[in-house]
């Protein structure tokens, strides 16, 4: 194990070096040694190791029926928080049950048929935007697979002991709604695929009106269609939106359309979905442990956090999660508080120390950039909150801090211009002077405005002028 994890680290710092025929020919070899050489978390760690290139390079993956049986509703996968169902999502624990389940309930001579299909249909090249493969196999393996699953749902409604029988087998309650689910999005696929096309790639921003178009016309056909429960198409459409917000209005414009869930019109599906996915993005904040999570990272988990309660509010959808939104707030609240607040002052303060006259001169330039990025970073993390203070109710921590930094950034430049007029920098040089004087005023500058940077970049530069040479 340790030198896999050697071996992927030499990768990782050769990602985009290596062609893109070896990246293919190395994700194949991972994807098919998973189940017989590799175990999964280490066929996963290496999988995850190519993932900034596999985006790029996009080299045919080794196909299966489990995967191709899973391509309709993929985009609906999530890792759940805890163990309970999410309203139009599937959790990806529920995967390996369900497909053990379908599997073994499908007529085997028709299942090697595919599978002998799989080994003759050839690889899309290197770089296609989707595999023509799983849409030609699919075409059986999802109408076949949810006729059967159909059956058997449908007996569970009626049947309390085949209910608890399929539970047992699947391994708990939420796999089987789970189950449901994928049935959903099997019975619906082909139509999926059209609609696919229309949105991608994937995560789609602000849609186009050609989409919208595509959205309005697709649910109508599948509403017509009798076929099928055209809600899941919602939560498709969702699942692949970088923002799903957008979609309520279109939902709405929907009005009493079926959507195959009873009393929910296609606008109260959407909102019922959204809220499920803000529980869940609310539950993962409490998760946070700040020790760990870069400046950068919670500033941005504060701005994703408020952003969103607001989108919830003003949507009247914040009631549903509200448990989950105020424990997240507090969580954040003391995130900023201690991984940025109560070290402010040594962090930013540490970006105007002058190296000792006798450092080695590029130790000493490594040091002070380290020390003046990590202060830099730091007063960004701390402005991006302070716009959205208030939703986390940081507002003052945040106030007090910003102006405790100032003052003590005025005062160390005001002590760092008297050693230079009283000439404790001569030993470093004038150079060396300069680069400390932009550094402070650079902070100064950021934390306090330009009037008192200013201020001190003039008098600095005045002062080093009178350094002896």
């Amino acid at each position: 194990m340790t030198d896999l994890a050697s071996e992927l680290r030499d990768i990782e710092r050769k990602l985009f070096e290596i062609p893109d025929e070896k990246v293919a020919q190395l994700t194949l070899l991972i994807e098919r040694s998973r189940a017989v050489v590799l175990s999964a978390a280490m066929a996963n760690a290496a999988l995850g190791t190519l993932r900034p290139r596999l985006v790029k390079t996009r080299p045919p993956r080794h196909l299966t029926l489990q995967r191709i049986f899973c391509h309709p509703f993929e985009d609906l996968l999530v890792i759940p928080e805890d163990g309970d169902k999410q309203f139009g999502r599937i959790s990806r624990t529920s995967l390996a049950a369900c497909w053990d389940y379908v599997v073994h309930g499908l007529d085997q001579t028709a299942v090697k048929q595919l599978e002998a299909s799989l080994r003759t249909e050839a690889a899309p090249r290197i770089g296609a935007a989707a595999d023509p493969r799983i849409p030609k196999l699919g075409a059986t393996l999802w109408a076949v697979a949810a006729k059967r699953l159909r059956e058997d749902i449908s007996r569970a409604g009626s049947d309390p002991a085949f209910r608890a029988e399929l539970v047992e087998k699947l391994g708990g309650e939420t796999p089987l709604l789970d189950l449901v689910d994928m049935t959903g999005m099997l019975e619906i696929a082909g139509t999926l695929e059209k609609l696919r096309d229309e949105l991608s790639p994937k995560p789609v921003g602000k849609l186009l009106d050609d989409q919208v178009a595509a959205i309005k016309e697709t649910y109508a056909e599948l509403s017509a269609s009798g076929t099928g429960l055209p809600g899941y198409m919602i939560a498709f459409v969702i699942a692949r939106l970088t923002d799903g917000f957008q979609l309520l209005p279109i939902c709405d414009g929907l009005a009493d359309a079926p959507t195959g869930f009873e009393g929910l019109t296609p606008g109260q599906f959407a909102r019922q979905m959204l809220a499920g996915d803000s529980k869940r993005f609310f539950k993962s904040l409490g998760r946070v442990d700040a020790a760990t999570v870069p400046d950068a990272n919670v500033a941005g988990m504060v701005v994703d956090f408020v952003h969103l309660v607001g989108r919830l509010e003003a949507d009247g959808m914040a009631e549903g999660p509200q448990p989950e939104m105020e424990a997240a707030s507090a969580k954040l609240h003391e995130a900023v508080k201690t991984s940025m607040l109560d070290s402010a002052g040594a962090t930013v303060l540490s970006a105007l120390e002058a190296p000792a006259a006798d450092a080695d001169p590029k130790a000493a330039r490594e040091a002070a950039f380290e020390a003046k990025m990590q202060a830099e970073t730091r007063v960004f993390a701390i402005q991006k909150v302070a716009k959205v203070a208030e939703g986390i109710g940081a507002g003052k921590d945040i106030g007090a801090t910003l102006k405790t930094l100032s003052q003590q950034l005025e005062q160390g430049g005001g002590s760092l211009l008297a050693d230079i007029k009283a000439g404790k920098l001569n030993a470093l040089g004038k150079d060396a002077a300069k680069q400390q004087l932009f550094g402070a005023v650079r902070m100064l500058e950021l934390v306090g405005g330009g009037h008192a940077a200013g201020k001190l970049m003039k008098d600095g530069l005045a002062a080093i002028e009178k350094m002896p040479a």
